[in-house]
């Protein structure tokens, strides 16, 4: 392992020295080497090459996410990062949220290996929905929970041509879910040759993978099919399955122009491991299949778009009092159907200073279980369901947007927007957005922005309530277990609940040095959380000491506690060439109850990374990343099951290392390929076992009973990849 690890960092240092040493006259006396080596390189081919690393420069620094079309990176009302095709290369990521580590301030915990989640500018939490998140446009939040499935999007790395991610408030351009920001995956286009390519892999933790895609063009028509899946155990589990996908993708275009275009997408995918959160631990079966119709010109684009899913959980543990077994969960099983509609047009710019984007969208959803329990009917005896478990429940939202921006001089812009969110479900909602950018200098740029955005409570928050199955020595029997799943009736699931609300100031500065080989970013933030969803519990025991269930309680309330939360991001990258990058970031945050007048202690305070990629004449690349997190205490389920209360536990400094290192070589003029290692190594420097640790928490019984997260271990993978 230590060899391993030294192998790798010796070579990126290597392949960096090689990279940035032949450069050298770039920035020196060039006139002269090159004459020395006039043989070797023309004066033109070196002004070639000097413009192609510029041309690359300024496209990474074009950004579309912020504003609804295309800008300078610098103008974006928003603190946007921007992760290429070239980031997604070199990385060593082998899921989408390891590749978003990268993103300043981004917390990324790995609960299981099928559940992941992502947050930042907000408290630390298990849930994983306070990111909107886009596929080519198509919002991946799924209704149930709220959040995108991470290893249930048809697509991979491989897929990806460029990810955008908005850090902060993003409901005036968005809607509900674009709290802490919005993240928006473009997918590779269908090339203009056929081609295909193929990736295998297969690592420690029983860890295996494979994807493949070929694609072909016929006059204005390009048709693209995708697949691929991954097998692996979990960290803490040798031999006991951590996940097993498996997806597929069809895409077909039509173009008329380079401007004007209709793309089919439609894929399917399936997903199968243990999950956790903070109050049980699930196994999971979930199957999703999406269809997409999408029409593009310069001006208007619209989208319509299906989302369906069947979902299967059988909750781990029974329910328990004072050590006595209640009840038990049964496997549920849920079903859902989304059909999403979205347009956009760019209608006016009065005058060139002047540009206005407007848009509309809506989507009608329904969700249907045999097992889960309707509040409105189980317990009310004048219903004709009375009694019967049971639950089909439709709902429908819609939103329109204007967005205005007005630049009166080069050096300064302002930027408007304001949307309008209706929903069956909770209140309508009016985000309203403001920010003002300017550049004092050429590659210096201001930002002050103020806004306001909210999140749509899922389904489980909602009208999850499930039913119970009694054992024979549950004290609950006869007349009492009826009484009992009236009591789960009203659990959980709250019909009441209202949108969570934040409320943010942003200033951000970005320079540009070195004609864009060096940026230097710091983002400053406060937020004022409002109307979060929490957990409400109060367990009152009766006088034969078993739950007095009419004085019980258990669901989901608004916090009427607001949380502020400030914090800054500082990032630093600096492209010694087209091929070589170095970054650098940290994030501070800290997370206040003013009302009680301290500070939590539940959210990590600092985030901090370091690394870079590589790419050499001769083929080798990769790369090297340290996440560091500091400590926190953490909530995690109590082996006492879902109606105890949850356990509080210390996390540790940690730190992660993500690293790459691999060798490409061009077969012909038509393919090539690749081969390699990747590293996952997680350390904990302060605490034994010093090479696992905890993401989100998880502890194990006296009786070696596991329950909360994994626990995190190496994880290293040889892979294979090539195309023709």
């Amino acid at each position: 392992m230590n060899r391993l690890l030294s192998i790798l960092v010796f070579a990126l240092a290597g392949a960096l020295l090689s990279n940035i040493l032949p450069s050298a006259p770039a920035f020196g006396e060039e006139a002269g080497q090159r004459e020395e080596n006039a043989g070797e390189e023309s004066l033109d081919d070196y002004e070639d090459a000097l413009d192609d690393e510029l041309a690359f420069l300024q496209e990474s620094g074009v950004v579309e996410l912020a504003a609804r079309h295309r800008q300078e990176i610098g103008m974006s009302p928003s603190a946007i990062t921007l992760i290429t095709r070239e980031d997604i290369e070199t990385s060593g990521a082998t899921t989408i949220p390891d590749l978003l580590r990268l993103v300043p301030g981004m917390d990324v915990v790995l609960v299981t290996p099928t559940f992941n989640s992502v947050m930042s500018r907000l408290h630390w939490a298990y849930t994983n929905y306070h990111y909107l998140v886009l596929v080519d446009g198509r919002e991946a939040n799924l209704e149930l929970l709220g959040q995108p499935p991470w290893e249930l999007l048809p697509i991979s790395l491989e897929d990806i041509e460029r990810i955008e991610i908005i850090r902060g408030p993003a409901s005036s351009l968005y809607g509900a879910s674009a709290v802490a920001g919005v993240i928006s995956i473009t997918t590779r286009s269908i090339p203009e040759k056929n081609s295909a390519w193929m990736r295998m892999a297969g690592g420690e933790s029983g860890a295996l993978t494979a994807a493949a895609r070929a694609s072909v063009r016929i006059g204005d028509w390009g048709f693209s099919v995708s697949g691929g899946g991954d097998l692996a155990e979990r960290f803490s589990q040798r031999g006991v399955l951590g996940k097993k996908t498996y997806k597929l993708r069809l895409v077909t275009e039509y173009r008329w122009s380079d401007s004007r275009r209709f793309l089919a997408d439609g894929g399917v995918s399936g997903n199968s491991g243990p999950a956790s959160s903070n109050r049980f631990t699930f196994d999971t079966k979930t199957t999703v299949g999406v269809l997409r119709l999408a029409y593009d010109t310069e001006d208007l684009r619209g989208q319509l778009y299906w989302n369906g899913y069947k979902f299967r959980s059988d909750i781990v543990g029974d329910l328990e009092e004072a050590g006595v077994r209640l009840a038990t969960t049964p496997p549920l099983t849920l079903q859902g159907h989304t059909v999403d509609g979205q347009v956009q047009w760019t209608p006016l710019q009065l005058w060139e200073s002047l540009l206005f984007v407007v848009g509309a969208g809506g989507r009608i959803s329904w969700l249907g279980s045999d097992d889960l329990l309707d509040v409105e009917t189980y317990a009310k005896k004048s219903s004709p369901r009375y009694h019967e478990a049971g639950i089909s429940y439709w709902g429908a939202r819609a939103g329109a947007f204007a967005h205005a921006e007005l630049s009166p001089a080069e050096w300064v812009k302002v930027t408007g927007g304001l949307r309008l969110d209706y929903s069956t479900e909770t209140e309508e909602f009016l985000s309203p957005r403001l920010a003002l950018v300017f550049r004092p200098a050429k590659g210096q740029f201001l930002r002050l922005g103020v806004g306001r955005a909210f999140r749509q409570p899922a389904f489980w928050e909602t009208r999850l309530h499930t039913a119970l199955e009694f054992p024979e020595d549950s004290p609950y029997q006869g007349g009492s277990q009826e009484n009992f799943l009236e009591f789960m009736s009203r659990s959980f699931g709250n019909s009441d609940l209202d949108n969570e609300e934040l409320r943010s100031i942003e200033v951000g500065y970005l320079g540009e040095f070195l004609e864009g080989r060096l940026s230097v970013a710091l983002d400053l933030y406060y937020n004022f959380f409002i109307d979060r969803s929490t957990m409400f519990m109060n367990m009152v025991s009766g006088e034969t000491d078993l739950l007095d269930l009419d004085e019980s309680e258990v669901r989901f309330i608004n916090s009427d506690t607001r949380r502020d939360i400030f914090g800054g991001e500082l990032a630093v990258r600096l492209s010694l060439s087209k091929n070589v990058s170095l970054v650098a970031s940290w994030a501070h945050r800290e997370v206040f109850d003013l009302e009680h007048d301290r500070i939590m202690g539940d959210s990590p305070k600092n985030l901090i990374t370091l690394g870079g990629r590589f790419r050499t004449a001769s083929g080798f690349l990769g790369s090297l990343y340290a996440f560091s997190r500091s400590e926190f205490m953490c909530e995690v389920e109590s082996p006492g099951g879902m109606m105890s209360t949850p356990l509080w536990i210390h996390m540790d400094n940690v730190i992660l290392l993500v690293g790459k290192l691999g060798w490409k070589t061009d077969l012909s003029s038509k393919g090539w390929l690749e081969t390699g290692v990747k590293l996952f190594l997680p350390i904990s420097p302060f605490s034994a076992p010093h090479f696992r640790y905890y993401e989100s928490g998880g502890m194990e019984t006296p009786e070696g009973k596991h329950y909360g997260g994994d626990e995190l271990s190496r994880l290293a993978m040889i892979y294979l990849e090539g195309s023709l």
